[in-house]
Formats: structure tokens, sequence, C-alpha cells
């Protein structure tokens, strides 16, 4: 009877030590769920979905893929996973964007998923890219019955951002995607992002006029004018055309900005 009662003490201690384990492993991902939508027209879920849709984000976190970039068996220092949730068509997706950190530079992936009657679905993952900066973000803008997506790695204030805009079209095998992007002529980034990069500073979605008919994207890049060290920013903005799906470059105009002696070598 003894040996018994010690055999079974010994089994649940593994089996808490498992489950105690496999929590603290749950727990290592980071979430940060964004406010999406440059209208503030944000979709509302509650706590109990906000806590499945990150237990399903942790489960599908893409480790494997991620290791096999990095040629390494060992685990990431810090997983970050950071989402938004936007609608399309009567149908609610999630939009997120995976981080993962080892001794060099982050790791992203980009995916987006479903939401069904009987949970999230995948239907749509990028691969991964070893990331030039760190942190993502998204914009969302509704344009008729589709979202224009502005996806973001990098660009705090002031400093170079990558970014990609694309949007896509629901069917019942997946998603089918299309990139977006413009890019600046004279500004070009090697990087295996998952759409078209576009390099730049002050990188933004936004709807332009009190209707709020035309989206707009602007960038921005510095440009010198060593003849008397001062340093212009110029901006440039496309304005999305409806009819032909596309952004379409728009005048471009000049900011100042402070001297190039104060903003440090480039």
């Amino acid at each position: 009877m003894l040996r018994t009662i010690t055999f079974f003490s010994i089994c649940a201690a593994i089996l808490l030590t498992s489950f105690a384990s496999g929590t603290l492993h749950a727990q290592q991902v980071q979430f940060s769920r964004v406010s999406s939508s440059v209208d503030g027209d944000e979709i509302s879920i509650t706590f109990r979905e906000t806590q499945r849709i990150e237990r399903f984000l942790t489960r599908m976190f893409p480790m494997r893929t991620m290791k096999h970039l990095e040629h390494t068996a060992d685990k990431p220092t810090t997983r970050r996973a950071t989402y938004s949730i936007i609608s399309q068509q009567g149908k609610r997706f999630i939009l997120a964007g995976y981080t993962a950190r080892w001794n060099a530079d982050p790791v992203n992936v980009l995916a987006i998923y479903r939401i069904e009657d009987g949970g999230p679905n995948q239907v749509w993952r990028s691969r991964p890219w070893e990331a030039s900066y760190y942190g993502v973000h998204f914009w969302s803008a509704k344009i008729g019955a589709r979202n224009v997506v502005l996806f973001q790695e990098g660009g705090a204030a002031g400093q170079y951002g990558l970014a990609s805009v694309f949007s896509f079209q629901n069917k019942e095998e997946g998603l089918v995607t299309n990139d977006l992007t413009p890019s600046l002529p004279y500004l070009r980034a090697r990087t295996h992002f998952p759409f078209r990069p576009l390099f730049a500073q002050e990188i933004a979605l936004r709807f332009d006029g009190a209707e709020k008919q035309n989206l707009v994207l602007t960038a921005s890049d510095e440009e010198y004018q060593m003849a008397n060290a001062s340093a212009f920013r110029p901006t440039t903005e496309w304005k999305y055309n409806r009819r032909m799906c596309r952004f379409e470059k728009m005048k471009m105009g000049k900011a100042l900005v402070p001297a190039m002696t104060e903003m440090g070598a480039r």
C-alpha cells in the first residue's frame, strides 16, 4: 500500500511539474494588442475572447521556422506577439506580428487569422525574416468592403522604419493578398520583408477630409543641403485610387527640421 501511495505521489508531482512548466512556457509570450483603425472604429472583444485569442497565438507561435532561419536550437530570450482585430466582409480577422529575439537581430513573422465559429483559423502567414528594426505595428483603414493595412517595423519618432501596405480578399481556402506598397525612388532596402518594403521616416496612413473619402499614405526622408549646413525633410504623399486599387503619388512638400549638426551621422 505504501509503495502504491508513493508511486501515485511521484506521478502526481511529475504531472504538476509538467503543467507548471507548460504554463510558464505559455506566459513567456509578451502580448500587445494595438488599436489599428485610423478612424477610431475599433472592434470590441470580451476579456474571455482576449484570453482565448492569446492562448491561440501562443500555440501558433512559429518557433520552428524562426529557429530554422537562425540555425539554432536554443530558446529565444524574448517572444512577443503584437496583434490587432479588424472586420471585413462580415468576418473578423486577427493581424498578428510575431517577434523572437536571440542574441542577434530579432526575427519577425506576419500572419492573418480568420475568426470562425470554432475559433481562429490561420489563412495566411509570411516566411520569417531577420528584422532590421525592433517593434511592429499595424494601421488599417476600411475602404468600401475591404481594408487597407499598413504593417510597420520600427519607425519610432525621428527614426527610420520599414513598412508595407496591402489589402486582401477573403476566400474559403485562404486569402488573396494585394501588395499596394509604393516606394521612394532614391531609397532602397535589402530585406526579406513579406511585401515590398517602404524605407522612410514618419510613415503614416490617414483619411484626408471631413468625409473621410480620401485615404493618404505619407512618408518622409532627410535631404541634406551641404551649402548652408541645414536639413530638410521632404514629405511624399500617395492618395489611394479606389477605382484602380492602388496608391498614386501626390505633390511633394518640404518641412524644415533641425540643422544637420544636431541630427548626427546617418
